[in-house]
Parts: C-alpha cells; sequence; structure tokens
C-alpha cells in the first residue's frame, strides 16, 4: 500500500558539546511540519560512549516525533554522517537534512528548504548558516572576527545564488542540507572516511552527487544560526582551518585530476599568498575585513604547500565549544 506521507530525518552529529546540543534541540521542537510529511531525528554521538540519550529521550517527550540517539565510536564526521544515513534509510526515510550540533534552526526551516528542494527538482539542496555571537559574549577583536564571518556568509549566499541561476556548479556544506535518500541509495553515495579528520567531506559528497547525475539546489530563505565559539573568533582560528580545508581540497583535486593537480596547487600557493600579503598590507585603507581576507589567502597557500609536502590533517579532533 502507497504511504500518504513522505518520511523525513532530520539528523545531527554531536561529540562533547552538551550545552549546544540542548540549544540545537530547543530550536528543533518549534519546527514547522511540512504539509504531507512526517519528521523523525537521528542524533548522532561521535565519541566512546554514548551519553546524550537521557537529552534525547526527553526531547522526544516534550514534542512526540520519533527520535534515536546513537553511538558512532570510530572518530570521524564521515563515519557519524553515514551512520545517520543507515539509520534513516533502516527506517524508510525519503528524505535527509543534516544541521550541525552547534547551530539553532528557525521555525520554518525545513519546510522552506524541503519545498526549495522540491521546486527545483533537486535531489540534494542546502542553505545559508549565519553567523551569531557566542553566549559567553566577545571582545572587540572578537567582533571584529565575527563580523568578518557574517560578511563572508554573505558573499557564500550571493555566490551560490549567482552559480545556481547561471547553471554552474557549487559545492553543498551538510551543515544545511536535505537529500532524497532513493537518489543516494541508487548512486552509491557515502561520506568518505579518509576525510573524516580532515573536513571537506561534504563538499567531497556535493561533487560526487553532481558528478553521479544530482540536481543541486540552493535556497537562500532555508535560513539556520551557527553559535561560533570564542575559540573561533581569531585571526589564526581562519588560518588554520582554511589550511586545513586546502589540504583536503588538494586531495580532492589529486584524485579527480592528477595530471594536473600539483601544477594547480602551485599556482594557488604563488596566487593566493601574493593577494593574501596584497590584501593585508592594504587593510589599514580598506578595513579589516580586508585584512582577515588576506589572512585566509594566506592559509590557502599554506595548505596547499603542505598538501604537496603529502601533510595530514585532523581538525575533527579539536572540539570547540561547550
Amino acid at each position: 500500500m502507497e504511504r500518504s506521507a513522505t518520511r523525513i530525518t532530520i539528523a545531527a552529529a554531536t561529540r562533547q558539546r552538551p550545552r549546544m546540543l540542548s540549544d540545537l534541540l530547543q530550536s528543533l521542537q518549534a519546527l514547522d511540519v511540512p504539509q504531507g510529511a512526517d519528521i523523525s531525528f537521528v542524533f548522532v554521538e561521535n565519541d566512546s560512549s554514548l551519553k546524550i540519550e537521557p537529552e534525547v529521550d526527553a526531547f522526544y517527550k516534550r514534542t512526540g516525533w520519533p527520535a534515536v540517539a546513537v553511538l558512532e565510536p570510530n572518530l570521524g564526521i564521515s563515519h557519524a554522517r553515514n551512520k545517520a544515513i543507515e539509520v534513516a534509510l533502516a527506517s524508510g526515510s525519503d528524505w535527509l537534512a543534516f544541521v550541525d550540533d552547534d547551530e539553532q534552526v528557525r521555525h520554518d526551516w525545513l519546510r522552506i528548504l524541503w519545498a526549495g528542494a522540491r521546486d527545483a527538482g533537486a535531489n540534494l539542496a542546502g542553505g545559508p548558516v549565519l553567523p551569531v555571537a557566542p553566549v559567553t559574549g566577545c571582545s572587540d577583536d572578537e567582533t571584529e572576527v565575527l563580523s568578518y564571518y557574517e560578511r563572508a556568509a554573505a558573499v557564500n549566499d550571493a555566490r551560490k545564488v549567482a552559480a545556481m541561476e547561471a547553471g554552474r556548479r557549487f559545492d553543498l556544506e551538510t551543515n544545511n542540507w536535505i537529500v532524497d535518500l532513493h537518489a543516494v541509495e541508487e548512486a552509491g553515495l557515502r561520506f568518505d572516511p579518509e576525510c573524516g579528520l580532515s573536513g571537506g567531506e561534504d563538499t567531497d559528497f556535493s561533487r560526487r552527487a553532481h558528478k553521479a547525475g544530482l540536481t543541486l539546489a540552493w535556497v537562500p530563505n532555508a535560513i539556520v544560526h551557527e553559535e561560533v565559539p570564542n575559540e573561533r573568533l581569531s585571526a589564526s582560528y581562519i588560518a588554520d582551518r582554511v589550511r586545513a580545508q586546502s589540504i583536503t581540497k588538494f586531495q580532492m583535486m589529486l584524485a579527480e585530476k592528477p595530471g594536473t593537480a600539483k601544477v594547480s596547487a602551485c599556482v594557488q600557493i604563488v596566487a593566493k599568498g601574493l593577494s593574501g600579503v596584497l590584501r593585508i598590507v592594504l587593510s589599514p585603507i580598506l578595513g579589516r575585513y580586508s585584512y582577515f581576507r588576506g589572512v585566509r589567502s594566506i592559509g590557502i597557500a599554506q595548505g596547499f604547500w603542505a598538501g604537496l609536502r603529502g601533510e595530514g590533517q585532523a581538525r575533527y579532533t579539536q572540539v570547540t565549544g561547550d
């Protein structure tokens, strides 16, 4: 017998951030249920033992929506996300949405995201993540970094809107993301465990999904908010994070185009290194956004250089936030 409702699973991976997970759950309990859909939840704890079960059980009792806490002891965000896929498939879900454990969703987030995906005829869709200040507050220096993140998020949103309108490929991050599980199964897609500790697993998934024929969409009104911990509000964190991302990007380039990857990396090292220095030098005139963009560009150059030397990255092992 044909089901009357589409089943959507909302998932989040979490690791050693109980307060942030609690805030996420508080926001999720106010979700609008999309018309024609049934929703359920999967929370994957990526740690040595399962500690979030009482919090998830309390969420179920408050909302009445099916919610499970599952353990993924193999450290790595790819393992955690793949566990969520397996649980969602086993439950018979049709769609899977991801958010991060340091985020909070708007009540209309899921309704808009799913509608945007369907309206675009897409199998995979994403939306903006807007950074917000930590609950502990910010120093003046940290406020400047937060302002940079806010502007960078707006630029990223505009670029994805333009790419979608022009029919160009763009990458989707799993911090605000929904996918048709039937398309995932048909294409045999999973997150690559090799990216599990370095990050970039969502970019890799997005590119393989596009290559497999899935249609991607950007839904600019499907907004979530990300609390940025104080530990991330520094120039050094900007550089370290993009360095790790660039190492992973170089590894993707090697896999996709082994003949030209090293030459492309050398071009990036020179171009980003020079532009980074120039942005920093001109920042007294152009402002702090130029300075942080310069720091980011230099971090990209360092990441490609590290990739050429065969370095790896294990950024996921370092937990920021609470």
